[in-house]
């Protein structure tokens, strides 16, 4: 150890030098403080054994410039008086001295005191240079996140969260938000909209912002279907994201005319329908796995259809706000949330989020909060279509599924859509045609041919039994026979498509269920059976006794 004597008295700085020399310790000497001063600024000592009373400048004032000059550096220093009394001793402390020892000095006391500031000393340096890392360490962490910032602020600045269709609210519980909320124009009219929550939050969970809302923004320009973009973003993230992240997400698609949505949900909560007339409406079930989990052959991209009136809203959330907790502990939860909706306010959003926040009553925020609403009303075509001066080429798509094939087959429908010709005029349609067909063949085949009363599924535990039935009765067919044809025809109507399902079974009443069509079919009925047929459809005819339905479906209006 390096040690600085500080004493005005040679007889003094001699005998402690002999005993720091016989300790095996280096040293200098000063006579008095300002010497001392000028010695610790030309090279620093371990330890200070500082004299009180000198000459030129006192003990008490050289410690208090020496403990100014090292800053946060410690270097003890230990005061040597022959004054006892307790002023003095407190003024030792008070002007910055660490310890004292009486004269004349004890080696023994010396030499433990010397190695318990020594300890001290070498704490203080490690803390000192741990200090400097976290410094380090803040300083690259506020640069990466201010490029962090600005990548992602980049990213989704295309999106347009001012349109009238929308109202939102988003409260991050960090510096980087694990929500995302996009929205792009349709370039026919109408709006995409995608709100994502990714597997925590901060800046780690916002890092998958950047390729969802690149692909998003590229795939909703060209007007590409929902199912599509579903399928993209989930390839994407699967091949982006760790295995231990995923995004749970909804993905909304309105129409032009702002009187229907197509939704893909997956691990999101239940959305919700409200409006201006009645409050809660009801809700839209996630169904979905969240984004990035399944590679591409286990995905699942079917879509629930909204049809909407006049007045009424989709709200979606993320479950930052459904479990938020409040003071006594108590979780937020879908209950509360909804009761809120069906007070059939005029602003929903807003009486939603002041309710929330009633609720946590000033408690921090635990998770990201995003919740959206989207209104029904038409919206303006962002680009004028020109069409094609020669009329496009007739087409028809035709096939016939014997027994075997409809045991074997999962989705039929799936690789009939792969014949459709990929050109923008059915492109933009291929969700709503798909979602028809795909009805088309379930009525036909659970209905037509197996016979199934879709009243079961209205019983506790209904839907297990009805889809448990219908696996042990498509087993028992035997010659039967289901034939699909997609039909266009451009020298009768350029803007129609006529679709056609047919089945070797007995029908059924088809007055009733004209009648039953002929009622409301604009309540939201979960986007199922010949009901959604009917809102998506410009006509629906049933023919030779039910087996056979023909529906025409407008091109004209996305």
């Amino acid at each position: 150890m390096n040690v600085l004597i500080v004493d005005d008295q040679r007889t003094n700085r001699e005998i402690l030098a002999w005993i720091l020399d016989d300790l095996g310790h280096e040293y200098e000497v000063a006579q008095n403080g300002r010497e001392a001063i000028d010695k610790v600024k030309v090279c620093t000592p371990d330890l200070i054994l500082m004299d009180v009373v000198m000459p030129v400048m006192d003990g008490y004032e050289a410690t208090r410039e020496i403990k100014a000059f090292l800053g946060s550096q410690y270097i003890p220093v230990i005061f040597l008086t022959g004054l006892t009394d307790e002023s003095t001793l407190i003024k030792c402390l008070e002007s910055g001295g660490d310890d004292f020892l009486s004269k004349p000095v004890d080696q023994i006391v010396l030499h433990a005191k010397m190695k318990a500031h020594g300890r001290t000393r070498e704490l203080n340096e490690q803390i000192r240079n741990k200090n400097s890392e976290l410094e380090y360490l803040h300083s690259r962490l506020q640069q990466e996140h201010a490029m962090g910032e600005h990548v992602l602020t980049n990213a989704m600045k295309d999106s347009v969260l001012d349109s009238p269709c929308i109202s939102h609210f988003i409260s991050p519980a960090s510096l980087f938000n694990g929500d995302l909320l996009l929205a792009a124009p349709k370039p026919g009219g109408g709006l995409y909209l995608f709100l994502g929550d990714f597997t925590g939050h901060g800046l780690a969970a916002s890092i998958g912002a950047i390729p969802v809302s690149q692909a998003f923004y590229a795939m909703t320009a060209k007007e590409l279907s929902l199912t599509e973009i579903a399928r993209t973003l989930n390839l994407s993230l699967y091949k982006f994201l760790p295995d231990h992240m995923f995004c749970a997400a909804t993905l909304v698609e309105l129409n032009q005319a702002g009187d229907m949505a197509k939704l893909w949900m997956g691990g999101l909560p239940d959305g919700v329908v409200v409006s201006k007339g009645v409050g809660l409406k009801g809700t839209i079930t996630s169904q979905h796995m969240p984004l990035g989990i399944l590679d591409e052959d286990e995905f699942e991209d079917e879509l629930e259809f909204i049809k909407l009136a006049e007045g009424d809203s989709i709200i979606c959330y993320t479950d930052g706000i459904t479990e938020g907790i409040n003071k006594n502990g108590e979780m937020f939860g879908e209950g509360r949330l909804q009761a809120l909706l069906a007070q059939n306010g005029v602003n929903p959003l807003g009486e939603l989020v002041d309710g929330f926040h009633h609720f946590k009553d000033g408690t921090e925020q635990e998770d990201d909060i995003s919740v959206v609403q989207i209104k029904s009303m038409p919206t303006e075509s962002c680009e004028s279509r020109v069409e094609c001066a020669e009329t496009p080429l007739p087409w028809c798509i035709s096939t016939k599924l014997n027994s075997k094939e409809l045991m074997s087959l999962l989705d039929p429908v799936s690789k009939l859509m792969m014949m459709i010709p990929k050109t923008d005029r059915f492109n933009v349609h291929s969700d709503t045609i798909r979602s028809i067909v795909s009805e088309m063949y379930s009525n036909s085949l659970e209905h037509g041919l197996l016979g199934l009363d879709s009243k079961l599924k209205d019983t506790e535990g209904g839907f297990i039994e009805y889809y448990k039935l219908r696996d042990e009765r498509v087993k028992t067919l035997a010659g039967e026979t289901i034939s699909l044809r997609i039909q266009y025809d451009p020298d009768v109507d350029i803007n129609m498509l006529t679709i056609e399902v047919s089945d070797t079974g007995n029908g059924f009443d088809v007055d009733t269920v004209v009648s039953r069509l002929g009622g409301n079919t604009e309540e939201l009925s979960y986007g199922r059976g010949l009901t959604l047929i009917t809102s998506l459809a410009k006509d629906i005819k049933f023919l030779n006794g039910g087996s056979t339905i023909v529906v025409l479906y407008e091109l004209a209006t996305v």
